[in-house]
């Protein structure tokens, strides 16, 4: 990425100013392009009007709305990062950019008038392309801005009231394709290649023009009014808007925190989720723009961030919890001394807020965690050793799709196990995608390359999956009603304290390397009983006594074909299931 500043200020009329850093040492020319991006002029900086290493210039009797520009030092050719109206990219897997000197028209941004606190939130991770791109997605834009427009009813039955949206900036999604310097990757490249014209970087996790919406996202060929469009419809559902950015290694801490500026005021969004080996977190929490702005950071920001923290500022700053997805997928196929880890992902908290998954872009699906026991990558084109191997995934006892019912029903309990585990635990609970209606990528984790049925939702799937989409739901609704399942709260002292863990005897959980079973008892303005067994067996868990005008009542167990039973201050929880109970 190129290290430049241009500032296009029309004033007066007719007179247009540029001002660009060179990042080279040959000579900066400006480009001048039609609305096609060719070339139809080329006019050299002059050194005489430089101010340090940035160059200045003054353009007279030019058509602003007919003309593109880029910049040009010696060979190389580059986008101004400054940009803020881009060209060329309208058309997915075309990208041949160039910037606009003329203003995007003005469009009316919607902020979100009163934000939640992360322990609040219950996040849908998006890719925006593959969200609607299949046929049968049901809107009239698939794969744009828009197509997320037409899937609010979506997100409101399902009552999640946050988007994490993968990279939205203008990248370039065309992979530059490397000379092969050995016989081994000559023959990765050639399986790569084998009937493409060109490798395409579906995900986006690329450099790119920082400042833009991308184009090809937007049904009308302009990012910047789609994307606002977006922003104002799901801020009046009460649904905020985190973006994902990943930074390219050597940009100035300076050009992060205007591009994150820029997103915040020009565009409304509610925070980011940030990706790079150089991002400048405390520059970045001490920015006053950026004071109300949520944060997801891929590690945990330096000690030295800490005291850019109040108790209202913590609950803007979050991680992702990497542990709560390997501990949990581990805990869900029975492994043995999990049970410790568990319970503490249960009920976590720090000085920052926690985002749980149990899938992302780059694993298996929750569907293809329980139907997979290895990665699937072939398609990729790289003989299956892209992707990590650590999936802690088991296929209920079939690799890949079966008909068979007992691997059918096991299959859909973990499913349901699992979301459990994330919606009930105290972090903020992220759901990627189809997986409240079983999408598979058919044991793909690293579908970075595959922009097709791999990668798209297939939406016929929430027909056939109805009931878990009807229990994620529920289990949502469930969170969001009970404080005490978000986060610690205050509470009078009681009979009960505020979480307690129990096993075969009451206030006595066990945690030895062969336990599978806990009993997790929740006190606020009601008492609630989550009892999980992960064993392959029936296994016994004692409730706690209550008063005499009280009785423990089933809400909900994840095993359809046998029931727990309670008896004599004993709860009976069958194999691989977890169970909730309300006292009334």
């Amino acid at each position: 990425m190129s290290k430049t500043t241009t500032n296009l200020n029309p004033v007066p009329e007719g007179l247009t100013l540029i001002s660009a850093e060179n990042p080279g040492t040959k000579p900066l020319k400006l480009q001048l392009t039609d609305l096609k991006g060719t070339v139809i002029k080329e006019i050299p900086f002059d050194e005489k009007n430089n101010i340090g290493t940035v160059s200045n210039m003054a353009l007279t009797d030019i058509d602003i709305r007919k003309t593109g520009y880029r910049l040009r030092s010696g060979g190389e050719v580059f986008m101004d990062p400054y940009c803020c109206h881009v060209s060329g990219d309208e058309k997915w897997g075309k990208y041949t950019p160039f910037g606009r000197f003329d203003p995007c028209p003005l469009t009316e941004v919607s902020y979100t008038k009163e934000p939640k606190k992360f322990s609040d939130l219950v996040i849908y991770y998006l890719h925006v392309r593959g969200f609607t791109k299949s046929k049968n997605s049901g809107v009239t834009c698939p794969g744009t801005f828009e197509g997320v427009i037409e899937k609010t009813d979506h997100f409101r039955s399902l009552g999640v009231n946050a988007l994490e949206l993968m990279p939205v900036y203008d990248f370039n999604e065309i992979m530059e394709e490397k000379t092969p310097e050995t016989q081994e990757e000559a023959k990765k490249e050639a399986g790569i290649l084998k009937g493409k014209k060109k490798r395409l970087n579906y995900w986006g996790f690329t450099g790119g023009n920082y400042f833009v919406p991308k184009n090809s996202y937007s049904a009308k060929g302009d990012g910047v009014r789609s994307f606002k469009e977006m922003i104002s419809t799901l801020h009046n559902e009460g649904i905020e808007v985190i973006v994902d950015f990943f930074f390219e290694e050597d940009l100035t801490s300076r050009f992060i925190v205007d591009v994150l500026r820029y997103w915040v005021i020009d565009y409304g969004v509610d925070g980011f989720a940030l990706f790079g080996s150089d991002i400048p977190s405390e520059d970045i929490l001490r920015d006053p723009y950026l004071k109300n702005s949520k944060f997801i950071f891929e590690n945990r920001p330096g000690e030295h961030c800490l005291k850019y923290l109040n108790e209202d500022r913590a609950e803007r700053i979050a991680v992702l919890n990497s542990d709560f997805l390997y501990d949990n997928r581990r805990f869900l196929k029975s492994d043995g001394n999990m049970l410790s880890r568990f319970t503490r992902h249960l009920v976590e908290e720090g000085d920052y807020g926690l985002i749980n998954y149990m899938s992302s872009f780059n694993t298996m699906t929750m569907n293809d965690m329980v139907s997979f026991d290895r990665k699937h990558n072939e398609e990729n084109g790289e003989n299956n050793t892209d992707g990590t191997d650590l999936n802690y995934s088991w296929n209920c006892g079939v690799e890949g799709r079966s008909r068979k019912k007992a691997v059918m029903t096991l299959r859909e309990r973990q499913i349901k196990n699992a979301f459990i585990y994330l919606i009930l635990s105290r972090g903020t609970p992220r759901i990627c995608m189809g997986d409240e209606f079983r999408n598979s990528q058919k044991g793909n984790n690293n579908p970075y390359c595959l922009d097709n049925s791999v990668t798209w939702l297939d939406w016929e799937d929430l027909n056939k999956n109805k009931e878990i989409f009807d229990f994620v739901k529920s289990m949502i609704g469930l969170r969001l009603q009970c404080p005490v399942f978000r986060r610690a709260v205050k509470k009078e002292k009681g009979a009960f304290p505020e979480t307690s863990f129990h096993g075969e005897s009451a206030w006595a959980a066990n945690y030895f390397d062969y336990c599978r079973h806990i009993g997790v008892l929740y006190s606020d303005k009601s008492l609630y009983y989550c009892a999980y067994n992960m064993h392959w067996q029936e296994q016994k868990l004692a409730l706690p006594n209550l008063s005499k005008n009280k009785k423990w009542k089933r809400l909900l167990c994840t095993n359809n074909e046998k029931e727990p039973v309670m008896d004599a201050g004993f709860l009976l929880v069958p194999p691989r299931s977890v169970c909730v109970l309300r006292a009334d």
